[in-house]
């Protein structure tokens, strides 16, 4: 087989040719090109199902749409993602025994960020005990339900609680995000709540630089 029926279009032609033949005026033309634009959505829709279903996530690929995760991550790459249990989530790992379900930190009590001089969270006490706040922990996908959209950050501790399993996350740029996402003491917080399993679509495993700037260029984030 050539390389050329790689190409999903070679039989979208081989189907348009046979069946209506070559476009030679304008009209035919502009029919064809619907043709390609509807064969290409459609083909989009396919290729992304069978994504989904192969790496068990209903958001197998989503596109960074800010600076939160510079240096690691660009706007405009393209995350790729794959579900996973919580146990299979790379972060330091806390037992607490409550109920953590839409509790903030304040009402939680017993999780501190601890800051360096100059305003990033760095270490995380949790009941005495520290961890670190580090950038080689998985980037997961999670839906934030107080402004409705995904977020894409590294998850910096992951908790084992009384109601299941939860999330705390910070994006890499310090610049733009010195603290954790949950962290809302000084108003800066891109979520209120540890983030429940539930709500979470997966890890990033894979990384296409910049592909999907095109759909931010045409669309917006």
């Amino acid at each position: 087989m050539g390389l050329e029926k790689i190409d999903p279009f070679y039989w979208f032609d081989r189907f348009w040719f046979k069946h209506l033949g070559k476009p030679k005026t304008v009209g035919e033309k502009t029919v064809y090109f619907l043709g390609e634009v509807v064969y290409s959505i459609a083909l989009a829709y396919i290729i992304y199902g069978l994504l989904a279903l192969a790496l068990h996530t209903s958001k197998p690929a989503v596109i960074v749409a800010s600076s939160s995760m510079v240096p690691h991550l660009h706007v405009g790459d393209i995350a790729i993602v794959e579900g996973v249990p919580p146990e299979e989530i790379k972060a330091p790992e806390a037992n607490l025994d409550m109920n953590l379900m839409w509790k903030t930190l304040d009402e939680i009590g017993v999780i501190r960020p601890i800051y360096n001089d100059k305003g990033v969270a760095v270490k995380l006490d949790v009941n005495g005990e520290i961890y670190p706040v580090e950038q080689n922990n998985d980037i997961i996908v999670y839906y934030n339900r107080v402004v409705n959209k995904d977020i894409i950050h590294r998850v910096v501790l992951k908790i084992h609680a009384r109601d299941g399993w939860f999330f705390l996350t910070k994006g890499d740029n310090n610049k733009t995000n010195p603290t954790l996402d949950q962290d809302c003491h000084y108003g800066m917080c891109v979520y209120i709540y540890p983030i429940p399993a539930k709500d979470v679509y997966g890890k990033v495993v894979g990384v296409i630089p910049y592909l999907g700037i095109i759909k931010i260029w045409l669309l917006g984030a």
